[in-house]
């Protein structure tokens, strides 16, 4: 049995994001035999990342404007682009690498603030004005 350390922490961090974008939990009934979360999002990945997407998180291709339009005018939410949801998602797959010394460091997970900044600027240049401050670097 594994025992805690960094590159747990790590590990778990990475498998988080992947439910966070993916919609979908480690126990999931489809992944049974071989094929797990990471499995499942490394087959998708970098091509086919919109058909494993949650279909809560907005894309580009849902934007008006640099927003999301909700059922309800007065809410809008950023959308975030494919190279973003790309850099998402590469992070997942470099956190959760099935080999604890393959994994990246919880410094290099920094990489985070790095696609935060990159997504508050893509919404800055479109006028989205985004102002991001749900994510924890």
């Amino acid at each position: 049995m594994g025992k805690a350390s960094r590159k747990s922490d790590v590990f778990s961090f990475g498998i988080m994001l992947l439910e966070v974008f993916t919609g979908k939990k480690p126990t999931h009934t489809m992944f049974v035999g071989e094929l797990s979360l990471r499995r499942w999002v490394h087959q998708a990945f970098p091509s086919r990342i919109n058909h494993i997407l949650d279909g809560n998180v907005q894309k580009d291709d849902e934007i008006v404007h640099g927003f999301h339009h909700t059922s309800n005018p007065s809410e809008v939410s950023p959308s975030i682009s494919h190279s973003t949801l790309t850099s998402v998602f590469e992070l997942g797959m470099l956190c959760t690498s099935e080999l604890p010394d393959e994994r990246i460091t919880m410094t290099d997970v920094a990489k985070l603030k790095k696609i935060k900044d990159d997504f508050k600027l893509e919404h800055s240049s479109t006028g989205g004005g985004s102002n991001i401050t749900s994510v924890a670097v």
